[in-house]
């Protein structure tokens, strides 16, 4: 289940929430939302807390990124003023980083 919703996800795109995208757009917010639970590895009886702010601000940041990677798929975003610029390599490693606080087991290394 999603942290954010469809339209906090359009609102940080700039688009407006249509039956057309809203499929599209709640995909992104599952899929990033998936990344978090993985990330945060918490206990089936202790799930993070329904409108839990960190996670919500994670979900819409990934989502995004979710949104815009159909135009990097090959990791290359191409401008003409720029030329082509390279996307982030860590995928959601500073995202992980952030939700430290809201990870609730540590495994041993």
């Amino acid at each position: 289940m999603a942290y954010a919703t469809v339209d906090q996800l359009a609102a940080a795109l700039r688009v407006t929430a249509a039956p057309a995208n809203t499929p599209a757009l709640q995909a992104c917010l599952d899929a990033a939302a998936s990344e978090i639970d993985h990330a945060v590895d918490r206990l089936e009886t202790n799930p993070i807390p329904t409108g839990d702010a960190l996670a919500q601000r994670v979900n819409v940041l990934r989502g995004v990124e979710w949104w815009k990677s159909n135009d990097a798929a090959f990791g290359v975003i191409g401008f003409d003023q720029t030329g082509a610029l390279q996307a982030p390599r860590d995928g959601f490693a500073r995202h992980e980083r952030t939700l430290i606080p809201l990870k609730e087991q540590f495994g041993v290394a």
